[in-house]
């Protein structure tokens, strides 16, 4: 009866002491305007196994769809952080969102130019068309930018088209000739290569160390909650050296969560991305942005690239051991 009794009361201090670390964990709320493995993967790592769970955080990915929206709802106070383009913030900050980039997250551009079925080379772009969701974007971006590494000069040598719509509508515009090649991301392009849509050339591997995604928080956030900004930053750097060496266990944990797609896919996207991912941003890199955001002018009136980002939290979670 003794045993008995310790035993019962053993489990109940095991049972509360968990409750009450569950507790104690501080929640944190993570929008991301991607359901994709892609856009997600460093927060997924991150939760899996445990190394937001190590620094107290209890972290929920809210998915938020649109940039502009993300942002929104982390000046709000709806969510603590936000992935989002790089462009896209620095375009919201130079309109006076108060927000900051605190780290990088993804320095590679995933878009692939693609192309209509019978163009199967960039130089058959000449006199043809590009399609891109809207002005401004980061796709437009992607796609001038890239073929201008490739030697083809916008107007000159392709004109672009804007409205053509989202993947699918690209994807159909490709289809019926209405344009001639348009950019697609990663996962777009597996799909689309089954169909048999022509890889022209992959537009991150010709401009490389662009900051594509970025982390972002609210000033108010910043000041107000410093050591938690160190420490969702370290967990998420300790789930990326993680992740870039033990591809295969993530892939397993990924696929058993069935998720993200079918297990080929999963490792694709993996063996793209794990040596990818990076928290790192410099001042080179927001300078890099301004310039694709065309908003130079606006940037030196504001007083530079340190209006646009801060490199204080990244520091610390580079440098702490915890």
């Amino acid at each position: 009866m003794g045993l008995k009794f310790v035993l019962l009361v053993f489990t109940l201090l095991i049972a509360f002491g968990s409750r009450a670390e569950a507790a104690s964990a501080k929640s944190v709320n993570f929008a991301s305007n991607t359901p994709t493995l892609s856009g997600t993967l460093p927060l997924v790592v991150a939760q899996e196994f445990g190394f937001f769970a190590a620094e107290g955080l209890e972290v929920k990915t809210v998915l938020i769809r649109g940039g502009p929206t993300a942002m929104a709802a982390l000046v709000g106070g709806g969510v603590d952080y936000t992935l989002v383009a790089g462009v896209a913030a620095v375009r919201a900050i130079a309109q006076n969102a108060p927000m900051f980039i605190i780290s990088g997250i993804q320095p590679y551009m995933d878009y692939t130019l693609l192309g209509a079925k019978g163009i199967n080379s960039v130089n058959d772009l000449k006199g043809k068309v590009v399609g891109v969701t809207g002005p401004g974007g980061v796709a437009e971006f992607a796609a001038v930018e890239g073929l201008a590494k490739k030697g083809l000069v916008r107007d000159r040598d392709y004109k672009i088209l804007y409205g053509v719509g989202n993947s699918p509508s690209r994807a159909q515009a490709l289809e019926s000739g209405k344009i001639q090649a348009s950019p697609f991301s990663f996962l777009e392009r597996i799909e689309l290569e089954k169909k048999g849509f022509p890889t022209l050339f992959d537009i991150g591997s010709v401009m490389p160390g662009f900051p594509f995604v970025v982390i972002v928080s609210s000033k108010q956030k910043i000041e107000t909650d410093p050591e938690g900004i160190v420490s969702v930053l370290r967990a998420i750097k300790r789930a990326l050296d993680f992740l870039r060496n033990n591809q295969e266990k993530v892939a397993a944990a990924v696929i058993k969560k069935n998720t993200f797609g079918d297990p080929a896919s999963v490792r694709q996207v993996i063996n793209q991305f794990a040596n990818v991912y990076s928290i790192s941003i410099t001042k080179e890199d927001i300078e890099s942005l301004i310039a694709a955001t065309r908003i130079e002018a606006e940037a030196k009136k504001l007083g530079g690239a340190a209006k646009f980002f801060t490199r204080q939290f990244l520091v610390k979670a580079s440098g702490q051991n915890k």
